[in-house]
C-alpha cells in the first residue's frame, strides 16, 4: 500500500509539472505573435496600467529600466522573464539570476516594478516578460533595443596641418542619451587635456539632447606633434585621425599629392 502511494503521487507530481511547464510555454514567445493580457479594467483584480510603454531603447554601457506597472496587485506576485531562454530573473523584488546587473525598482507602496538592467550590453536586446501570478496570469512582453553610440571627428582621416599653425579637431557623438560620459583625447597613446606638458592644449565640450561635441585644440604646432589622434568617450565608440604637422613647401607638394590635404594658417583660428 505504501508503494501504491508514492507511485501515486509521483504521478500527480509528473502531471502537475507538465501542467506548469505547458502553461508557462503558451506566454511566452515571439513579441509579434504574443497577445498582451492587460488584466480587466474597472475592476478589483490585477492589470497593467494602460500607459505602459511596450519598446525601450538603451545604449550600451548606460542604464536600461524595462517599465511594468501593475494596478490592484493585492498579494500576487510580479515576475520578469527573459524570452529567449525562459529565465526567471527575478519575482517580486528578489532577483533569480547571478548577473547582478539585473534588479527590480519597486518604490514601497508603490505599482512600479521595473526592471533595471546596469549596464546594458548588446547581447540584452530582446523581449522581456513582465507577469502577474493571476489565474489566469496576465503578462507584458517588453522589446528592448540596444544601440551602440558612435563618435565620429569631422574632416578627412588624414590632415596635413602647417607648421606652427593651431590643430583643431572636433568630434562629435550623436546618441538618444545626454551621458556619453567624459570624452577623451589621444595623441597615440598619450592623453590630451589642459594639464598636458606639452602645454598650449584646450577641451571645449558642448552637449545637448542629440548630440555632443568635444573641439581639441593644439597651438603653435610642431613636428612632435604629428600622431594618431583619437577621441575617446566613455559611452561610446571611439573615432581617430592621423595628422601630420608638415612645413609650409612640404604641405604644398602634399597638396598635389592629396586631395584630403587640409592646412590651417594661424591667422584662421
Amino acid at each position: 500500500m505504501a508503494g501504491f502511494r508514492r507511485l501515486y503521487v509521483g504521478i500527480c507530481f509528473y502531471v502537475l509539472c507538465i501542467t506548469l511547464v505547458s502553461d508557462g510555454s503558451q506566454s511566452v514567445g515571439n513579441v509579434e505573435q504574443q497577445e498582451i493580457t492587460w488584466g480587466k479594467p474597472n475592476t478589483d483584480t490585477a492589470r497593467f496600467d494602460d500607459n505602459n510603454p511596450l519598446n525601450v531603447t538603451a545604449m550600451v554601457g548606460q542604464q536600461a529600466i524595462l517599465p511594468c506597472t501593475v494596478i490592484n496587485l493585492d498579494k500576487k506576485d510580479v515576475s520578469w522573464i527573459r524570452q529567449r531562454d525562459l529565465h526567471i530573473l527575478t519575482v517580486n523584488i528578489f532577483t533569480y539570476t547571478t548577473d547582478d546587473r539585473f534588479k527590480v525598482y519597486h518604490p514601497e507602496d508603490s505599482d512600479d516594478w521595473h526592471l533595471e538592467i546596469n549596464p546594458v550590453t548588446f547581447r540584452d536586446a530582446g523581449v522581456y516578460e513582465c507577469q502577474v501570478s493571476t489565474s489566469p496570469k496576465i503578462f507584458l512582453p517588453i522589446q528592448l533595443s540596444v544601440d551602440v553610440q558612435q563618435a565620429r571627428i569631422s574632416g578627412p582621416r588624414e590632415v596635413f596641418i602647417q607648421n606652427s599653425s593651431t590643430i583643431k579637431l572636433t568630434c562629435v557623438v550623436n546618441t538618444h542619451s545626454e551621458n556619453v560620459g567624459a570624452v577623451s583625447w589621444y595623441r597615440d597613446n598619450a592623453e590630451l587635456d589642459y594639464d598636458s606638458p606639452r602645454g598650449g592644449v584646450s577641451i571645449e565640450i558642448e552637449k545637448t539632447p542629440v548630440r555632443t561635441t568635444s573641439k581639441l585644440f593644439l597651438t603653435r604646432a610642431g613636428k612632435n606633434d604629428s600622431g594618431n589622434y583619437s577621441c575617446v568617450p566613455q559611452f561610446a565608440d571611439s573615432a581617430s585621425v592621423l595628422v601630420h604637422v608638415v612645413n609650409g613647401e612640404e604641405s604644398a607638394a602634399v597638396y598635389k599629392a592629396s586631395s584630403s590635404c587640409v592646412t590651417c594658417n594661424p591667422e584662421s583660428y
